[in-house]
């Protein structure tokens, strides 16, 4: 049941980049900005309870109420938010340590200490949100009332970015919060600018955030109050746009260009993450041939990425080779090279490894998605050019897809959209490390191991070059078929200022952060 559930809200990450939501609960009231905001989703949360949460568009609904120990700036800087200190200890990537800013509160107006820190992380340890793993591993000290110094059994090189709003687990819980831990799922318990109004709100339809008086920067509050709108049907919130009843929405390829024209609004978009085929099985379990690296890599020589980009995404794809997005830490140069289109080379190499005849793959997908099941159905046909058959089993929503996936009589799956960007160190451990999520059947390959080793033990100066290593051994290894790099598109009244992506993220920059002066 616990990797039911954690499956469930990974999916949820990678699966609501380009398309979901989330929301709140607490109230207060204070100085207020001169606008009010309101944010379309398509969908409701599973849960207010930061350690429960999935993230991505999600983080509209825990990015008023929840300020994290720290944060990044567009430009993918990191810097303070509850804390205004932190850094590694000694040399090795194992021990760092986070100072707490003075004065910071809950929104309760109790103090923020140390121990409320580490209380909180410890409470995200045991959750099941897609992040948790992650944390398990850590030991904590409290020198002091401000200070936390966080070691990690093995090297991390970037041990910042776990607390930052992008993996929740820095999002401080008051003892309060902790005491009932029922509560988190619907009510907010943070120390952000904001604080969820019950009131206000309908669940499952608006949520809705007012002014947090004890913030500890009354300044950085830009509205009098945030709303984040449920709205299943992307058309219809398209159509609310341009009337102005929402501010921002998250586009599809399809709605995008129906604003287009309309100088009152305006359309953001981001290479963010990839879509294609994880290849689970790859021991052989299901499919014997799946054990055979020269079968991944007649699968990768047989599609042509960039005809199924053009006539699934668009404009709002690129095709990719790999599980990494340019511009983004671990992007590789060279592994974009390593398979071109080459029917011809894919049979010889299914020849070689002894399926001139070709082979069949079962493979589960959600159909919720009409873009993944086009493009999977466009995999389908040009591997059957080659001689593979992909037998598609769909679902017909998350828990479905998810079920599937648990049997283990898939061996491969696809996401929708695929794994997304940011660090490598991340990024590769749910889908191809022993202990990853995605690895639902505990494949342990010695490459990524070594390669994600190295990664871990990098300092700046090399992490960059590591990062890219081991994208280069999962694409030369061929333990994944990607096919498209995709989008995330943002899009939003104009009066609304600093909404972007941030640098190797595919998350828009916290809505708190937006301004409408």
């Amino acid at each position: 049941m616990k990797r039911r559930t954690a499956l469930q809200a990974s999916i949820g990450v990678v699966a609501t980049l380009a398309l979901a939501a989330c929301g709140g609960g607490d109230t207060g009231a204070a100085t207020a900005g001169p606008a009010n905001l309101t944010i379309a989703l398509n969908s409701a949360p599973n849960s207010l309870d930061p350690a429960q949460v999935a993230v991505g568009p999600f983080l509209n609904y825990m990015d008023p109420a929840y300020a994290s120990l720290l944060t990044r700036k567009a430009d993918g800087t990191l810097v303070g938010d509850l804390a205004d200190k932190w850094g590694y200890v000694g040399s090795g990537n194992t021990k760092f340590q986070i100072v707490l800013r003075k004065g910071v509160k809950f929104a309760d107006g109790t103090p923020i200490t140390a121990t409320d820190v580490v209380n909180s992380i410890k409470y995200f340890q045991k959750g099941s949100g897609p992040g948790g793993s992650y944390y398990r591993p850590l030991t904590f000290a409290t020198p002091d009332t401000s200070t936390v110094v966080i070691t990690s059994p093995t090297p991390n090189p970037d041990m910042g970015t776990l607390f930052t709003p992008a993996f929740m687990g820095g999002a401080v819980i008051s003892p309060a919060g902790l005491k009932d831990p029922k509560k988190l799922a619907s009510e907010t318990f943070g120390a952000g600018p904001y604080v969820y109004s019950a009131q206000q709100s309908v669940s499952g339809d608006h949520y809705v955030y007012v002014p947090n008086k004890n913030f500890y920067d009354q300044s950085a509050i830009h509205f009098k109050k945030i709303t984040v709108k449920v709205m299943p049907n992307v058309n219809s919130q398209a159509q609310a746009l341009k009337s102005g009843q929402i501010d921002l929405m998250y586009g599809t390829p399809d709605v995008a260009p129906t604003i287009t024209g309309t100088k009152s609004l305006a359309t953001l978009k981001s290479p963010t993450t990839w879509a294609g085929l994880f290849l689970l099985d790859r021991a052989g379990t299901v499919v014997k041939g799946l054990g055979d690296v020269r079968v991944r890599q007649a699968l990768n020589f047989a599609i042509d990425r960039a005809a199924i980009t053009k006539a699934v995404y668009g404009d709002f794809g690129a095709p990719v080779s790999q599980p990494a997005m340019p511009g983004y830490d671990g992007y590789s140069p060279d592994a974009e090279k390593v398979y071109p289109y080459d029917p011809a080379k894919a049979k010889q190499l299914l020849a070689a490894a002894g399926y001139a005849k070709g082979l069949t793959i079962p493979v589960n997908y959600g159909s919720f998605d009409p873009s993944t099941a086009k493009m999977v159905q466009a995999v389908q046909d040009q591997l059957s050019k080659v001689g593979v058959t992909l037998t598609l089993r769909a679902a017909a929503n998350f828990g479905g897809w998810i079920n599937d996936l648990l049997t283990k009589k898939y061996a491969a799956t696809v996401l929708s959209p695929g794994q997304g960007g940011g660090e490598n160190f991340y990024a590769q451990q749910p889908g191809f490390t022993k202990t990853g999520i995605m690895n639902v059947f505990g494949v342990d390959d010695p490459d990524v191991d070594a390669a994600y080793d190295r990664l871990a033990k990098s300092d700046p100066a090399s992490s960059g070059a590591a990062a890219k290593a081991l994208t280069d051994v999962i694409v030369r290894n061929a333990l994944a078929l990607p096919v498209s790099g995709i989008d995330t598109i943002a899009m939003y009244n104009t009066k609304l200022h600093g909404v972007r992506f941030g640098v190797g993220t595919a998350q828009l920059t916290p809505n708190t952060t937006w301004t409408t002066r």
